[in-house]
């Protein structure tokens, strides 16, 4: 085929503002059906983007729209039925993280789409950006030398922030910055590690009184070489930050969305001023693109979507596989049965 066409399901945020401008700006793709519950609202942004049909229900678009493949921009808990319907009716899926809330289930859909020879992908569009490529860069590099301990931060002041809700499903679940951000997290600090987290253990706490959610949570972790890290996720800060910091035997790196930075052991008075200089013009150059970039969709989305489309047309491999999307739940469901305990129990993960 040399022209894509695609579904979206689910005309939120992350559809609106990132997915359909990403994907009409593509030659060899044409957004061609909607589905959304809230018809009206649906009609009036396809109109904008010339979309030729919008469907209340996403099982009918999938019956009567000529697609190849779909989209699925829903809330978390919606993902599962979405995406294995699609995926019966021969449909290439790309799904936001995460393909679902139960690792079960989501290798039940990673074994349909290789049975019937489809394309799943998960959109983890945060470990794309172009510091955490960096480091990733550096570790490949060995530069660090045996790396011994790991750790990742992702705050907000969420959940909701930056943008209008049009739901309240992120409290359909008392575990709701653990689906909102860690995935992320999760997903960034794998990619840049080259690794998989093998053993877990949590802790969490809740702030926003009468919801009975953790809202920050704090986790150690174990991967399959022996790096020891903690990951860290919380809403309601004051600020949103977030980092990796990687320490080995050779040096350390630290990386977050504005700069990175090696450190060596010889790092002396000198070094360190040369060095703050060269971020200090780094960070003041970040945060200049951003202030350009007038709301468009970032790059990190322009790689996903584009290695999505190429998948399907070319054979490429998906920046992020439903089998990696699924290692993510996988770890995600372990840092659950540790909250789950008051103890914040040590939790293995098992190959399947």
């Amino acid at each position: 085929m040399d022209k894509l066409s695609i579904g979206i399901v689910g005309l939120g945020t992350i559809a609106k503002k990132m997915h359909v401008p990403t994907l009409s700006s593509f030659k060899d793709v044409a957004v061609k059906s909607a589905a959304e519950a809230n018809v009206k609202r649906g009609e009036r942004f396809a109109k904008k983007w010339n979309i030729p049909e919008v469907h209340g229900d996403y099982t009918k678009m999938y019956d009567n729209a000529d697609l190849d493949a779909v989209f699925i921009c829903l809330p978390n808990f919606l993902h599962y039925n979405a995406v294995k319907n699609a995926l019966e009716h021969d449909l290439h899926v790309f799904c936001e993280k995460p393909m679902g809330l139960n690792a079960d289930e989501a290798y039940e859909l990673v074994k349909i789409a290789k049975k019937r020879n489809l394309v799943l992908a998960v959109g983890y569009n945060r470990m794309l950006e172009k510091n955490y490529e960096k480091a990733a860069e550096i570790v490949k590099s060995l530069r660090l030398g045996t790396i011994l301990q790991a750790h990742g931060i992702l705050v907000n002041p969420g959940p909701y922030a930056g943008w209008i809700p049009s739901s309240d499903w992120f409290f359909n679940d008392k575990y709701g910055v653990l689906y909102d951000s860690a995935p992320h997290l999760i997903s960034i600090m794998m990619h840049i590690l080259s690794d998989q987290i093998t053993d877990v253990s949590a802790k969490g706490i809740s702030t926003m009184h009468g919801f009975g959610l953790f809202d920050n949570i704090a986790c150690i972790f174990m991967t399959k070489t022996g790096i020891v890290g903690t990951l860290n996720v919380g809403w309601k800060t004051a600020a949103s930050y977030d980092s990796i910091q990687l320490h080995g035997t050779g040096s350390s790196v630290f990386a977050n969305p504005s700069e990175v930075e090696v450190r060596h052991g010889s790092y002396g008075p000198l070094e360190k001023i040369a060095e703050n200089i060269k971020l200090t013009k780094n960070i003041i150059s970040a945060q200049v693109g951003r202030m350009n970039e007038n709301n468009a969709p970032n790059d990190t989305y322009f790689k996903e979507d584009r290695a999505f489309i190429d998948a399907v047309l070319k054979g490429d491999k998906p920046l992020v596989s439903g089998e990696d999307g699924l290692r993510v739940l996988e770890v995600l469901e372990a840092i659950k049965k540790s909250l789950d305990d008051e103890t914040g129990i040590r939790v293995s993960l098992h190959e399947r």
